[in-house]
């Protein structure tokens, strides 16, 4: 739980799942997130052993999960599940 609960982690988790690999496209996938929050998650989560920086030979950067990333999947898929379940009572819960 402490790795996802940073703000917008499960998001770019879930973003680079989806196969977004590149920053923009990551920001593009998540509105609202500033570029200084998406490059410090991005860091944390490569820090933590999550995601993998990889610079082509084309000098564009790509993040990519690691295995240990892609097995929060099923983490990531049921916290939607649960959301899209329970929709009414999450809605309550926003400020």
């Amino acid at each position: 739980m402490l790795l996802l609960s940073r703000r917008w982690a499960g998001g770019v988790v879930r973003a680079l799942l989806d196969g977004v690999e590149r920053f923009g496209e990551v920001r593009d996938r998540l509105p609202g997130i500033t570029d200084a929050v998406l490059t410090s998650r991005l860091r944390e989560l490569c820090a933590w052993g999550l995601v993998r920086r990889v610079e082509g030979a084309d000098g564009v950067v790509r993040y990519r999960l690691t295995p240990a990333g892609r097995d929060l999947a099923p983490v990531i898929e049921a916290v939607e599940d649960y959301g899209r379940r329970h929709r009414t009572l999450l809605r309550r819960l926003r400020p």
